[in-house]
Parts: C-alpha cells; sequence; structure tokens
C-alpha cells in the first residue's frame, strides 16, 4: 500500500478537474507539484494514469479503475467520519450500563429515561448484574460504566477502577406480623433464630450483611437472586428478610411488612460509579456521568 495518501488526494483532484493547472489551484499548491505527486505515484503503482489530449488530461484504463476504487475508499472514510461526528454528537452510538436490579430502579433509571429523552439516537444497553458481575464487566471492557453498590470488593479488584459515591442506601430487616418481632429491639442472635430469607453470597448486599454482623451468625433458609424475590417471599411469611429499605418502602407503607428494629443498626452503605481509570470514556457515557455529578 502506498505510504504517502496525499498521492491519492492529488490524483483524485487532478481526476476530477482533468487539468494540472486547474487543479493546482483547487488544492492552493504549484502546477510542479501536483506533476511531481503523479508521477511519484505512478512509479510505485508501475503504471500510467494520464494521458495528455487537446483539453488538458484524461486518465488512462488504469487510472479509471485506480479513481472507482478510491472513490469508494474516500467515501467510506468521509462516512466514518460523519458517524463519528453523529456519536460524539449524541445522534447515535451505544451506550452500555451494567446496574443491579436495586441500583437500576432506584437510583439510574430516572437518568436513563431523562438520557434517552435528549439523545434518542443513542442505543441503550443495559446489563442487569449484581456488583461483581458488573465490575467484571467494566474490567473487561463489555460495557461503559456501571452503579453499585458497596462493598465494591476486594482492593486488588478495584484498583483499576474509579469509584464515586453518589447515593446513601439503608439495609433493614422486615417481615410479616406473622413473626412476634415488631415494636421492640431485637439481638441479632434472637433473629437469627427465625427463618432468614436472604441474597447469593456473591452480592454485594450479602456481603455487607455478613461482613457487619460476622461470618457464620446470619445461615439463611432461603438464598435468592433478586430483591424482588426477597419481597415475594417476605410477603407470603415465608420468612424474615435483609432488603434495602427503599426498595420495602412501599410494602411498609402500606402495612404488608414491617421494619424489625435491631439492637445493633446496620450501618448505611453507598452507591457508587464504577468505571475504568484509564480509559477514555465514550461521548454517551461521559455525558450521562457528568449529569450524575451535576446532582451529587
Amino acid at each position: 500500500m502506498i505510504q504517502n495518501l496525499d498521492l491519492y488526494t492529488v490524483f483524485l483532484h487532478t481526476a476530477r478537474c482533468g487539468s494540472i493547472s486547474h487543479a493546482a489551484r483547487e488544492m492552493h499548491i504549484s502546477q510542479p507539484a501536483i506533476s511531481l505527486g503523479i508521477a511519484k505515484l505512478e512509479e510505485e503503482l508501475g503504471v500510467k494514469l494520464f494521458f495528455r489530449t487537446n483539453r488538458g488530461i484524461s486518465l488512462t484504463s488504469e487510472g479509471e479503475t485506480l479513481r472507482e476504487h478510491l472513490s469508494s475508499a474516500f467515501a467510506m472514510i468521509e462516512a466514518g467520519e460523519d458517524k463519528l461526528r453523529d456519536i460524539a454528537g449524541l445522534r447515535s452510538g451505544t451506550l452500555r450500563i451494567g446496574a443491579s436490579d436495586m441500583t437500576l430502579r432506584f437510583f439510574l433509571l430516572d437518568y436513563i429515561q431523562r438520557f434517552h429523552d435528549h439523545f434518542p439516537g443513542v442505543k441503550l444497553t443495559v446489563t442487569n448484574a449484581p456488583t461483581p458481575s458488573t465490575l467484571a464487566a467494566i474490567r473487561s471492557g463489555l460495557i461503559d460504566f456501571g452503579v453499585i453498590s458497596e462493598p465494591g470488593g476486594d482492593d486488588e479488584d478495584t484498583d483499576s477502577i474509579e469509584l464515586i459515591p453518589v447515593r446513601e442506601i439503608h439495609d433493614i430487616f422486615v417481615c410479616t406480623d406473622k413473626y412476634p418481632l415488631i415494636g421492640r429491639k431485637v439481638d441479632i442472635s434472637e433473629l437469627a433464630k427465625y427463618p432468614l430469607i436472604l441474597l447469593e453470597r456473591e452480592t454485594s448486599t450479602r456481603r455487607y450483611i455478613d461482613n457487619f454482623f460476622g461470618t457464620g451468625v446470619l445461615n439463611p433458609a432461603i438464598e435468592l437472586a433478586t430483591s424482588d424475590l426477597l419481597l415475594e417471599f417476605a410477603k407470603r411469611g415465608i420468612g424474615v428478610t435483609c432488603i434495602v429499605e427503599d426498595f420495602a418502602r412501599a410494602d411498609l407503607e402500606a402495612g404488608r411488612l414491617h421494619k424489625i428494629e435491631l439492637k445493633k443498626e446496620i450501618p448505611p452503605r453507598r452507591f457508587m460509579l464504577a468505571y475504568l481509570k484509564k480509559l477514555p470514556l465514550p461521548a454517551a457515557a461521559g455525558n450521562l456521568i457528568g449529569e450524575i455529578k451535576k446532582n451529587m
């Protein structure tokens, strides 16, 4: 392949103008420079590209073949540049987000809705997964950014990831009035005697609860994958569950579930924005993260 692509630009201008002098005026360079460029290109390709006529110059059959292919190639380049301008202007492109059901519903969904209203041409891909899976997807480049809940993971897992706190959340235990745990302070040792419904061990919420009370203190009768399922099981009186308070608010206000007051309350934790430190953010991701930061 010819290393100096400027020679192709000279060739296309000259082919379109049909005259070295016209091409020189159009490109704002001298006629000798045009002639030298064409001669250099012909030398490197090993073919004659132009022949002289009474009206100027015309393409040889080899020159016509080159013009056709170059025209297509340059059109593709221009299309690629236009596409990048559209992506930079958020008229197209893709935004890839990772979030758990909890972070999506109680934090991210409002931002996604506003972003889509403003930039409907950007395709949205939302991967619903627990925090460890979201962090793995960020490190692998499968998503642009995520919103996770603390704890984010081991230090070695998050060294390459920027973590920015965006909202405080509170974990509480809830149950129906089937269980005699309402209206008084309850010790965790008493609570542990009842059937517990907790998230699976690989979730950040479960890790947080186990770290706070101590590994092995809470031995669930049932382990579930999502907070939605925790609520459904708890509302049926199947057991006592630990849930983020926002997630249970509607059921608490309606009296379907009741908050258990603990003698040792669980400290609050946070939702965190997460993205790779060393890589520049795509335009769409940078825009949405910027909007989130404005409201911190």
